[in-house]
């Protein structure tokens, strides 16, 4: 009689995931049940599928999830601009740096990743062997939300490390040490696990389960199976290709074709139920507002979001937020310095310096996707040259539910999928299938019309529209600045086989910008930063010289020179102060350029990357994990 092991069979379960989203995942035991004693029963059955998260909430919490999808053409780490002098860590692994040997930052989020997968091969097969889940009932629903996880924890794993083993069966003495599987078969299993998911679960907010957006439901299926065809369609590496070389799939049941006609028609459905527990947010900001406020209510754009525990798991915000010091700098989870967190937050993720210039001004989107300020003892100044996204703000936590103080964990649920996607996955899907249509354009203004607060931009879509490469092309630049470190831009990038070649575009591009020349001539060198008000208590600034064109007087475009006699009755007129790159309490030592000429040349070469990214897309796993595979995996077949 098979058992499963690590069960939990605490009445807390009984409630379901939504109203204990803050405490269910740090409680486990060690019961030992039979598969037909608690896969027949809804309440101990949803027991073991919430061990599922338990597990996805050690692995993807400090390492899988805040790491994900550096660097681009749109994000980077921090520490990139360190290039190949930092190895085996974040900063390395995002300037395509990768070591075989790497084992102390993936190497233990990795195997607990794995122990994620086994869980929900246990509630598969018991579901479906002892369960008779049905469509309307709860053990179906388990059931589709058991198949949802693996699909998502299988894709972030083949997103990681590209060609992986594939188990779809718990582990058994034939499969406990195996190769890699080709992505083609792990992709095909995903695409028919969420096509069985979606059948299995209801609408969100129609039923207790998907009441939240912590617990996945049809659209958030349908919109990851569709999200993942496009990934199958796609380039990437492939056990039959030539080592770490980007190549499509050969398997005739994953041609662009057929992948393609799968998202279109999964996000088609979608277009066509919208209202059915979700959708297209009119405020941009709104969401990540929600966001940052653990607002978990179905029925907005969010489909699914990753869940942590407030305040006691998950480091979203304090990887991918808005830099925010505690005193001194020190982020000292002690010092209590900060009104709304004493915990070092942000900046560990950032975005690339030309991003807020290649936004246009009236796009909504920018100044909530691009930062120019950091938060130091609860006020803010100019951040420096290294700007993160404002999506995640600390400014925007709910008080009512306590300030962030537990080490570095902030509980932040990170969007895995919103609607906005799912409208921009079906113009391109439709584009490639049959060109700019009516209905793909349709799709594409609704997301940019949002972007420019429900002004429509049909005549700019219709501008872009003339064929389908114009088309994919507009829609590849609308992903890039509408998804803005949600860390998708990364897959996007490798299935378009774009990932250097847009790379490289970027770092033209900042080189441009250092020398405040080609497309960024006009980009002012000096900024000046104020208060708001007069308030001795007022934390928030405003600034001057960000905008193309906005030149102090006695300062040019591309000039090194002030004139000091024009320049301060100008600032002493309108309470303007210099930038201050040590901050605004440091003393200062004189005015300094912002962007102009601050990089050499040779720290731009390795801005971005140190060795070529098409052949470095994945990571090597991880050393315990390569050896404890008894000979069966290697990292030679990545090229390490």
């Amino acid at each position: 009689m098979k058992k499963i092991v690590y069960i939990m069979v605490l009445s807390v379960f009984m409630t379901g995931l939504p109203a204990c989203v803050d405490d269910y995942l740090d409680v486990s035991s060690d019961s030992s049940l039979p598969y037909e004693t608690i896969f027949s029963d809804p309440v101990l059955a949803e027991g073991a599928v919430f061990e599922i998260y338990e597990r996805i909430s050690n692995s993807f919490n400090g390492r899988l999830w805040p790491y994900k999808g550096l660097n681009t053409d749109t994000e980077m780490n921090t520490s990139s601009s360190k290039g190949g002098q930092v190895t085996d860590n974040a900063a390395s692994v995002a300037v395509y740096n990768n070591h075989g040997t790497d084992g102390a930052f993936l190497g233990s989020a990795t195997a607990i990743a794995f122990e994620a997968v086994e869980r929900t091969n246990i509630c598969i097969y018991g579901l479906r062997k002892y369960g008779n889940p049905q469509q309307g009932t709860k053990l179906g629903y388990l059931l589709g939300e058991a198949l949802f996880m693996r699909a998502w924890i299988y894709n972030e794993l083949v997103s990681w490390f590209g060609n992986i083993p594939a188990r779809f069966e718990p582990l058994n003495d034939e499969t406990l040490y195996i190769g890699r599987s080709d992505r083609d078969v792990i992709y095909k299993q995903l695409l028919k696990d969420l096509q069985d998911a979606a059948e299995l679960m209801p609408w969100a907010g129609t039923t207790e389960q998907t009441a939240t957006v912590v617990r996945p439901n049809k659209a958030a299926a349908k919109a990851l199976r569709a999200r993942i065809a496009l990934a199958a369609g796609g380039y990437g590496y492939h056990t039959y290709s030539p080592v770490a070389t980007p190549a499509l799939s050969n398997d005739p049941e994953l041609s662009i074709e057929k992948t393609y006609t799968i998202a279109r028609d999964e996000c088609w459905e979608l277009i066509q139920n919208e209202g059915s527990g979700f959708m297209l947010e009119p405020d941009f900001g709104k969401i990540f507002k929600d966001n940052c406020k653990v607002v978990l209510t179905a029925g907005g754009e969010p489909l699914f979001e990753l869940p942590f525990m407030y305040n006691n798991r998950g480091t979203w915000m304090t990887a991918a937020g808005v830099f925010h010091r505690g005193a001194g700098g020190s982020g000292n989870p002690k010092s209590g310095s900060d009104p709304y967190t004493s915990v070092a937050m942000g900046g560990a993720h950032c975005v690339v310096p030309t991003l807020f210039y290649d936004f246009e001004r009236d796009d909504a989107r920018r100044d909530l996707s691009v930062a120019l300020f950091r938060w130091s003892d609860g006020k803010q100044e100019l951040a420096k040259r290294t700007v993160t996204s404002g999506k995640l703000r600390a400014e925007w936590i709910d008080l009512s539910k306590g300030k962030l103080n537990s080490a570095n964990n902030d509980g932040i649920t990170p969007i895995i999928i919103r609607y906005a996607d799912v409208l921009l996955m079906f113009a391109e899907a439709e584009n490639q299938l049959s060109g700019p249509t009516g209905r793909a354009k349709a799709a594409f203004n609704r997301v940019r019309t949002r972007a420019y607060e429900g002004v429509s931009q049909m005549t700019y879509v219709e501008a872009n529209s003339a064929d389908k490469k114009t088309f994919l092309e507009a829609i590849q630049n609308e992903r890039r600045l509408e998804f803005v470190g949600e860390a998708i831009r990364k897959a996007d990038l490798i299935r378009w086989n774009l990932l250097k070649t847009n790379m490289d575009k970027t770092l033209d591009d900042i080189r441009d910008l250092n020398s405040a020349s080609g497309n960024y001539a006009d980009v002012p060198v000096y900024v000046f930063w104020k208060y708001k008000s007069a308030d001795p208590n007022e934390r928030e600034i405003v600034w001057y010289g960000f905008e193309r064109g906005e030149v102090a007087p006695g300062t040019a475009l591309g000039s090194t020179a002030v004139n000091y006699t024009l320049l301060n009755p100008w600032m002493e007129t309108n309470g303007w102060k210099h930038w201050n790159p040590n901050g605004n309490e440091a003393p200062f030592t004189g005015i300094s350029r912002w962007l102009y000429n601050v990089l050499s040349a040779d720290a731009i070469d390795t801005y971005l990357y140190v060795n070529d990214p098409n052949t470095q897309q994945v990571c090597p796993l991880p050393q315990p994990i390569i050896t404890a595979s008894q000979g069966a995996l290697s990292n030679a077949d990545l090229g390490y």
